[in-house]
């Protein structure tokens, strides 16, 4: 089955991603948008173009898996060229999480249209790396130097309505109505033609902004590559043009990718998912009913361990060596619990009763 499909209606060309499951920029993903951008911009009857995604989320990145193979063409900032370059006004639809590659593609196109509950971020940061398919460049055009550092250096992603406060998107929609509604406004700029991110010029910066934001990540960054390569780029976007910028993004990110420290990050990504998955165990599988629990050792992880069951609506059954060390953990217990009433957390029958669900022995048998 293919992961890129198209369909036309009343004039519009309609090219959807399905590659579940974050519909990740695949070389297949990437071939078909390719060809059916193409496609739908030599079909005289089409007036212009919808990228959507079916199932859970927009594109949500890169497929990284690909990292440590020969690139395969077509490349994404190749992809988003062809796609800005489409004289026929291209919309980006977006809903779940547009992240990383995927953000960089709805860059590429002319227009951008979100669901209320829609996150866009470049999270590449986390990974050792730049966003480096022309990112760097367009955010900085489209929104300020001073946000898109912000967005690059934190890595986290920002919601739809700050996205439209800022200028990063141009319409918010309900969550059920994204289809129709990146119709409806992908019409609405048939007569407006395309709006390329590439030709516009970044904001004016304050003269000092590149030096306070080293200054200011300096000591949280200190090590690391990408974050200085991030600020050079982005100073960039407001000293050279549009393709210079990108030239010099794209010899950044192949530094980083590179590097044995993009390579470390990117290894304890795929670790900390593989760990959450169990050989055997699939969605399908049983789940026991558990609600009585017991702790070995009244220390302070003991204890912490032991109010956490609890405030979980456990039975905890607590054990220790000597009545001293069960004394002192009940009492961290207690602590913890009148912590929370204190701030407002919980209630003060809350706390009675997880104190009441709690028992202690020093009888291991």
């Amino acid at each position: 089955m293919s992961q890129v499909s198209i369909e036309r209606r009343d004039g519009i060309a309609i090219i959807s991603v399905d590659n579940p499951p974050v519909n990740a920029l695949s070389q297949a993903v990437r071939e078909g948008l390719t060809r059916y951008i193409d496609e739908a911009a030599d079909d005289d009857s089409v007036q212009a173009i919808v990228i959507i995604c079916t199932g859970r989320t927009f594109i949500a990145g890169a497929d990284i898996r690909e990292f440590g193979r020969p690139p395969e063409p077509p490349h994404l900032p190749d992809l988003i060229a062809r796609i800005e370059a489409a004289d026929k006004p291209v919309v980006a639809a977006m809903h779940g999480t547009a992240l990383g590659g995927g953000l960089e593609v709805a860059l590429g196109c002319h227009y951008r249209i979100a669901t209320g509950s829609a996150k866009v971020g470049l999270p590449e940061v986390s990974l050792g790396l730049l966003p480096g398919a022309s990112g760097t460049q367009r955010l900085p055009r489209l929104i300020g130097a001073e946000r898109a550092l912000d967005m690059m250096l934190s890595g986290k992603p920002v919601k739809a309505q700050v996205a439209l406060e800022v200028g990063l998107i141009d319409q918010i929609c309900d969550d059920d109505k994204l289809r129709d509604a990146a119709i409806k406004f992908a019409v609405s700029k048939v007569a407006s033609g395309p709006r390329r991110i590439s030709e516009m010029t970044v904001p004016d910066v304050e003269p000092d902004l590149f030096d306070k934001t080293r200054t200011a990540i300096a000591r949280k960054t200190r090590g690391l590559m990408s974050p200085e390569k991030i600020i050079r780029c982005v100073e960039l976007s407001t000293q050279v043009g549009f393709d210079e910028g990108c030239k010099a993004e794209r010899e950044l990110f192949l530094e980083c990718k590179k590097s044995p420290q993009s390579d470390g990050l990117r290894h304890a990504f795929f670790a900390e998912r593989a760990v959450s998955k169990v050989p055997g165990i699939g969605k399908n599988t049983s789940v026991r009913a558990t609600d009585k629990v017991a702790v070995l050792g009244a220390g302070t992880m003991g204890a912490g361990i032991a109010y956490s069951c609890l405030t979980a609506g456990c039975t905890v059954h607590l054990l220790d060596n000597d009545e001293e060390g069960l004394e002192r953990g009940a009492t961290t217990i207690r602590k913890l619990y009148e912590g929370g009433v204190a701030r407002g957390k919980i209630s003060e029958e809350e706390m009675a009763d997880g104190v009441g669900r709690l028992s202690t022995t020093t009888d291991y048998g």
